[in-house]
Parts: structure tokens; C-alpha cells; sequence
């Protein structure tokens, strides 16, 4: 069941990117539409990932041990 939500999210983003698109190259654009859809990849990788159930780490407890390191 997992894999067709990965695959939902995945249409989804497709979707979001096949919508931008036109309007980012209208415009002439070309470093928005780059970095756009690095951001998309990235997060919809993250969503798929997140869906499939891998662990992912929580950047806040990255956070916290810094400022325990810092603060004794």
C-alpha cells in the first residue's frame, strides 16, 4: 500500500512541476526553473522516502546536541 502512495507523490509532483513550468519559461527564467525543480526533487525525494517508511533523521536532535555540546 506504502508503494502507491510513493507513486501518488510522485504524480503529484509531477503535476506541480507540469503546472510551473510553462508560466517559469513564458517568462524566460531559467535559473528559477533550475531551482525549482532542484527544491521539488529534493523534497518530493524526501515525501517518497518518508512514505516508504526509511528512517529518516530529525534535524532537531542535531540542534539539541550542538547547544548541549556548547552550553556543558
Amino acid at each position: 500500500m506504502n508503494m502507491w502512495y510513493a507513486f501518488a507523490v510522485i504524480f503529484i509532483a509531477i503535476a506541480i512541476f507540469a503546472l510551473q513550468y510553462p508560466f517559469l519559461n513564458k517568462n524566460g527564467k531559467r535559473k528559477d526553473i533550475w531551482s525549482f525543480s532542484i527544491i521539488l526533487l529534493f523534497f518530493t525525494s524526501i515525501s517518497v522516502l518518508q512514505t516508504l517508511d526509511v528512517s529518516l533523521p530529525n534535524p532537531l536532535d542535531y540542534i539539541e546536541d550542538f547547544y548541549k555540546l556548547i552550553l556543558g
